[in-house]
């Protein structure tokens, strides 16, 4: 005869909350597991429903009092908790989030570290929503979202949230989003762009971290332009990502203080002819969703905004790592500071720009880019 026991998965820490405490998670009858998330901190998970609650071992159980589905009971004078849903005894499988969420990690990535580092992430479109969740999959623990935009219908061919985020703040849809990957992180959102935002906020965000990353993830070169400048003036390590029309290509720009580099600013004032002739007023029309009328391509499909977005993030797991001896680097050292990864050299999807690339998937490591006139970030790195 078939197993037909409910199994409730447990936090470890389930038994120090208190008695009486509500209990939250995911309920899946098909498969006749129970998540339970724990007590009142987890009720803004997205999704998350009050299960049931914590009784001491002297109550009587719950059985019959239809609003209480899980039942967690201590078990005398061990302490150990046994469990019961709708009314019947189940299997309780502990775990371990500080350490089972990431353990696919260890040997691979110091994960350890990585929570304890803090991203802040300029734009949470299409590159910057996936840039957030791929971060916290890999285990870094700390972010500062920035946006002024809300999600719209259209947005969601590419981006990591869903129609029921649809009419919300991106910043807040992104943070759910990583919470439901890590209940622990701690996630924190800026409605507006990061050249209205007092920069005393994200002083304040990077004095908490023990490593903080700058990446920038908006529409323009100028927003890219300010997000460099203030991680120069906070010493942090910078990571740009950007798509060009239709997604045919995209553009990397890293730079850290660990040695004298030039900024982003300089970068674009010592490159010449194409490569700066898209610079302004934006470059990424993928996410400039109130223009597309005025344009005469279409927006990057997801796959190759995907693509790009991958390669910068392995550069911005070896920058938050670089000062880890134990840390292999995936790219740092290896690409060029500004770096151009092509989806399609075929003209019909990047017009005569993508007569550059000799062939698709290509990832130039040729392009030097040199210090420009006077540039206040450069003095301050050097």
């Amino acid at each position: 005869m078939a197993d037909v026991t409910t199994t409730v998965i447990v936090p470890v820490e389930l038994g120090d909350l208190p008695d009486g405490s509500a209990l939250y998670g995911y309920a899946h009858p098909d498969t006749r597991r129970v998540l339970v998330v724990g007590g009142e901190e987890a009720a803004q998970q997205p999704g998350i429903r009050l299960l049931g609650r914590l009784e001491p071992s002297d109550e009587d159980r719950s059985d019959g009092d239809p609003g209480v589905e899980l039942v967690a009971r201590r078990g005398g004078t061990s302490g150990d908790l046994d469990f019961w849903w709708q009314g019947l005894p189940c299997r309780a499988e502990p775990y371990a989030l500080s350490s089972d969420l990431f353990s696919r990690n260890s040997g691979l990535l110091e994960t350890a570290a990585l929570q304890k580092s803090g991203v802040i992430i300029c734009g949470c479109g299409s590159v910057g929503s996936l840039a957030a969740l791929e971060l916290a999959r890999s285990g870094v623990g700390r972010f500062l979202l920035i946006d002024p935009d809300l999600l719209a219908i259209e947005n969601l061919c590419r981006h990591q949230c869903g129609l029921a985020d649809v009419g919300r703040r991106k910043v807040l849809a992104v943070a759910d989003r990583i919470r439901q990957i890590n209940p622990k992180a701690q996630v924190f959102t800026e409605h507006l762009a990061l050249e209205q935002l007092d920069p005393a906020v994200v002083a304040q965000f990077c004095e908490a971290n023990a490593d903080t990353l700058m990446l920038a993830c908006a529409d323009s070169r100028r927003a890219d332009r300010h997000a460099s400048r203030l991680a120069a003036v906070l010493s942090l390590p910078f990571l740009a990502i950007g798509l060009w029309e239709r997604a045919f290509a995209g553009e990397i720009f890293y730079s850290h203080p660990g040695e004298p580099m030039p900024c982003y600013g300089c970068a674009f004032e010592g490159l010449a002819g194409e490569l700066t002739a898209k610079a302004e007023p934006g470059r990424r029309f993928y996410s400039n969703e109130t223009e597309l009328e005025k344009l005469h391509f279409q927006p990057g499909i997801a796959i190759d905004i995907a693509y790009v977005t991958e390669i910068g993030l392995k550069l911005a797991l070896d920058l938050l790592n670089r000062n880890n001896p134990a840390h292999v680097p995936r790219l740092l050292g290896q690409l060029s500071q500004y770096t151009l990864v092509c989806n399609s050299n075929d003209t019909q999807l990047g017009g005569e720009r993508a007569e550059i690339f000799s062939h698709p998937l290509q990832v130039t490591t040729s392009i030097q880019v040199g210090y420009g006139k006077g540039c206040p970030p450069c003095r301050l790195q050097q």
